[in-house]
């Protein structure tokens, strides 16, 4: 996976028996054009603290073109922002 750290605009799911919010669908920045990727599925979640920072790190699969990819989101909770990590 190529490690990328670009933010992007989330939409997500939180649900009444979870404590974090789940990744639904996303939309990043490609060629100048922005394209939205459906989260077929979530792999796990973790929450970690670097440098006194929360975040929690999701690793999920989609279908992109027709090919079954793997990437990773993080989710910033004191600034409430989302990042692709990995792709």
């Amino acid at each position: 996976m190529k490690l990328l750290n670009m933010p992007v605009d989330a939409m997500v799911v939180f649900r009444t028996e979870g404590r974090h919010p789940r990744p639904y669908k996303f939309k990043v920045k490609e060629n100048g054009e922005l394209i939205t990727i459906f989260v077929d599925q979530v792999l796990s979640s973790q929450k970690n603290k670097v440098c006194g920072a929360e975040h929690i790190l999701y690793q999920c699969q989609s279908t992109i073109n027709g090919v079954d990819k793997r990437f990773e989101l993080k989710y910033y909770c004191s600034k409430c922002e989302w990042q692709l990590y990995k792709m």
